[in-house]
Parts: C-alpha cells; structure tokens; sequence
C-alpha cells in the first residue's frame, strides 16, 4: 500500500472532489462517521460544525489516499477495503471522530480516500505530527494483517530527499535496528550490534530499576522504539530475540537428531 496525507483548511473543497467521482459513478462511500454521506453540502456542513469546538485550529482537514497494486483488484472486495480503513483510522488517531471513505474505481489500481475532522468529539485535536512516518509503520503492518503486497522499501520506491529530514533519519533508523532485531537472541548481542551501525541504545528505567523501555539516537536523532515500530519496543524486541533463540535451538535439535550415513567401509583388509 502507498498512503499519501495532506493536512488542509477546505473541507468544501476536499469533499466536492468526493462526490464528484461519486456523482459521476466511479466511486462509492465504504464507510462514514458523524457526517451525511449522502450530499456534498451536508457533510461539509456537519464536518464544520464541528470544527467550531476547536475554532482556533486552522489545518482541521485531513485527506489521506491509501492505493494498492493493480493485482489486487479482486481480492480487494469493499469489506474488506473498509476493514483495512478502519485499522488506519484507528491507528492513526481518528476513529472517535468525523470521518468518510470513499473508494474511486476511476484508475486500474485501487484505491481509497479518507476525509477526517482532526476536531475530534470531545473537541480535543488530532496530532498531525510525524504522520508521513507513522503512516508508513502502519501500512507495513497492515500489509502483513491482510496478507497484501508490501511495498518496496522507501528508498527504492522514492528519492528520500523529497522526504523530511527527521522522517529520513526515523526511516532508516528503524530499517537498521529491525535489520538487527533479526539476527539478535538477546538484548546484549542486540546492543552490540546495533552499536556496530553507529547507533546507540539506551534502556529507560522505572522507579524499582526494571527496564521498561529503550530509545535509539544516531547523528543527533533519537527516537523511542516505538516511534520506530511497535516491534521496536523493549516489550516488542524481547519478543523478538525469544523466538530467534526458540527457532536456533529447535534448528540445533533438527541437525542433531538427523542420522549420520552409515561408513562404508567393509574391511577390505587394507
């Protein structure tokens, strides 16, 4: 999947696009929450009554497109499409608020768009922060929920300089500690590993000295491991390295439990 996010002022505008397509019957609403989907007006109305709880908040608008690969046309039926919205917009923070997904059938790939109210019900706003590189963790991990095709790796697929600099360095920061939660079967030899890539790790202590968290800094960046991944938590990497230790000793058990040839020497008498 490849999501793209645009932060906004006009909810007019970002909804007329809507149902324009609908109008024109190359789209169709999957689901909706706290708005009239059935005229562009309406829902331009209910999303901007609401944003009056939070008047001072110019950018309230949020329209993220989430496409797929063409293969995926017939697997991709509109539950099951609305299911993988409702992951996003619960793991991006908008689901306890306005919100409409419309899916588009105008291009060979499909593809769906989200219009959210960042004034949530309780009038509190919905961070906008770092949401290109939350974004992406997301929809990594969606693909393997739903069994889709992942993507390439961000530096393949695009030219990291048309990406934020902070977002840069979370990006490959995460792609080089996962790379050495791979072959870890400890939190040692993790550390050191992840030491060996210029990286340095930290482990965060509560108030009886029991780890509960870890951060990561390379080149003045540092982020929590679970502003990397979810996986990159304390609790996520300790996970981790126990099934990579379960999976060595269960490869060692399979090899010594394979019988050796039987020699083939039958005493010729040398």
């Amino acid at each position: 999947m490849i999501g793209k996010t645009i932060i906004g002022r006009s909810f007019g505008g970002c909804v007329a696009y809507q149902f324009k397509k609908l109008d024109q019957g190359e789209g169709e609403v999957l689901l909706s929450r706290g708005v009239r989907d059935y005229d562009a007006a309406a829902m331009t109305q209910d999303f901007e009554q609401q944003r009056q709880l939070n008047p001072a908040l110019g950018r309230a608008v949020w329209h993220t497109s989430i496409s797929f690969p063409p293969e995926e046309k017939e697997q991709l039926t509109n539950d099951k499409m609305a299911a993988i919205a409702l992951d996003y917009l619960e793991g991006m923070g908008l689901a306890k608020g306005q919100y409409a997904v419309i899916r588009h059938n105008d291009r060979p790939h499909p593809h769906f768009h989200i219009v959210a109210n960042r004034v949530a019900d309780d009038g509190h706003t919905v961070g906008d922060g770092h949401n290109y590189s939350r974004s992406e963790t997301l929809l990594r991990e969606l693909e393997q929920k739903y069994e889709l095709t992942p993507v390439m790796s961000l530096e393949k697929r695009k030219n990291l300089t048309n990406v934020p600099a902070h977002d840069q360095a979370r990006i490959r920061l995460r792609e080089a500690v996962q790379a050495c939660a791979r072959q870890a079967k400890s939190l040692p030899e993790f550390t050191h590993a992840v030491e060996a890539q210029g990286i340095t790790a930290q482990l965060h202590y509560n108030a009886t000295g029991k780890a509960t968290g870890i951060s990561f800094e390379q080149d003045g960046q540092r982020f929590k491991g679970s502003q990397l991944a979810r996986p990159m938590s304390l609790a996520g990497l300790t996970k981790t390295f126990e099934q990579n230790e379960q999976q060595a000793q269960r490869q060692q058990l399979s090899q010594q439990a394979t019988p050796r040839p039987q020699s083939s020497d039958h005493g010729l008498g040398y």
